[in-house]
């Protein structure tokens, strides 16, 4: 007979890429045993414990927002697939430099995770408070400075994708998947890669090579940035006639009629 609180049981192995050192492996683990706290439940990116003991309805919440990089990403891919848009296709760039970011770090500070967590990577930072936290930068920064919406759909935007992202670091913590020093430096990472990323998009050059490549593949929908109408002087053309420089290019620029001579 099943036991009533085996009901979200999903095993979970983690990815080579995300196991930790040994000396971040609990002892459990490292006697080739199984989690004496739980079970490793979810799927990767959204990995956590689910515990043998005291689940309440808080348990259930914590593992819906673990479970939150995981979403994210399915919503990403299906939205690119609905959209075929160029904002959506950043999404995928912004999650590796997330993991990459999330691999280095715990290789640098190789801590374990608390006594209670059924996951065997390191522990500090955590990663599911940077990719959560740098999401959350990145999408306030591009909606705080969008001039196409207005005030009222900012804040809504903000308080929707708030209620979504920010309590993922909380989740950790009563899970036991990680302390609040883990969690609050994971958190102050990512504040600092999602400003980092919003930077990089913004730059002329990536703001250009988006358009080359929505010129490269029609398919694409070229919906970034926000207010892209913005950049419509400088989308890349191939050249008429004889070259930019040409006396005909330089007449449609000025407005005058080309010569005919």
């Amino acid at each position: 007979e099943a036991h009533p609180q085996e009901a979200p049981r999903c095993y979970y192995s983690q990815p080579a890429t995300m196991q930790g050192d040994a000396t971040c492996l609990p002892d459990w683990a490292k006697e080739g045993g199984s989690c004496p706290y739980g079970w490793a439940s979810g799927s990767h990116p959204g990995a956590y414990t689910w515990p043998n003991e005291g689940v309440n309805l808080i348990t259930y919440v914590a593992a819906f927002y673990s479970l939150m990089p995981f979403f994210i990403v399915l919503f990403a891919t299906l939205a690119f697939l609905w959209t075929r848009g160029v904002r959506e296709i950043l999404a995928f760039p912004f999650f590796s430099w997330v993991e990459l970011a999330v691999f280095l770090l715990k290789k640098a500070f190789t801590m374990p995770r608390p006594q209670g967590s059924c996951l065997t990577s390191c522990g500090m930072p955590s990663g599911h408070a940077l990719g959560s936290i740098a999401a959350f930068a990145w999408i306030a920064l591009e909606v705080s400075n969008a001039k196409l919406l207005d005030t009222k759909q900012r804040r809504m935007t903000l308080c929707i994708t708030g209620i979504f992202f920010i309590p993922v670091g909380w989740s950790r913590t009563v899970l036991n998947d990680h302390s609040w020093p883990q969690v609050l430096a994971g958190s102050a990472f990512g504040l600092i890669l999602g400003f980092l990323w919003y930077w990089l998009l913004n730059t002329r050059v990536t703001l250009w090579a988006l358009k080359l490549l929505q010129a490269w593949l029609p398919f694409l929908t070229l919906n970034y940035p926000l207010d892209v109408t913005e950049e419509a002087a400088w989308t890349p053309q191939a050249p008429q006639g004889d070259g930019y420089g040409s006396t005909s290019a330089k007449a449609e620029q000025s407005g005058l009629p080309a010569s005919n001579s």
